[in-house]
């Protein structure tokens, strides 16, 4: 685990590009969030793509932390909605509003690649 592949990931994930962010994830990922867990890129990958139809979004890690095969990383992740939402996390917002999550990510790779993932809402 170093700081360049952190930075390239989430430089893939800004990209809206599901093909290059699917590169980086483990067959066996497990991915941990609020919302549950996701075994797998294709569930990942699913989310993904159900976040960028609705929002522009951008992550952008402002502290990474790394130790061996673990990354801590503090997130800020801006959403911008790139139609009207109804709902989502409770919030209606109207196209081009905008909103931010602070969040710590936790990942652990194995041959390169993140086989576990941890987000949490930063308190």
């Amino acid at each position: 685990m170093n700081k360049a592949l952190m930075e390239s990931y989430y430089q893939a994930y800004n990209a809206e590009d599901p093909d290059a962010l699917r590169a980086f994830y483990h067959p066996e990922v497990e991915f941990i969030s609020a919302q549950g867990v996701q075994h797998g890129p294709d569930g990942i990958i699913a989310t993904y793509q159900y976040l960028i139809a609705m929002f522009h979004d951008k992550m952008t890690p402002t502290n990474i932390v790394i130790s061996d095969d673990t990354a801590v990383v503090s997130i800020e992740d801006n959403f911008t909605a790139k139609q009207a939402i109804d709902d989502f996390m409770g919030m209606t917002l109207k196209k081009g509003e905008s909103f931010t999550l602070h969040l710590t990510g936790t990942y652990q790779a194995e041959a390169g690649q993140f086989k576990k993932i941890t987000i949490d809402m930063q308190s």
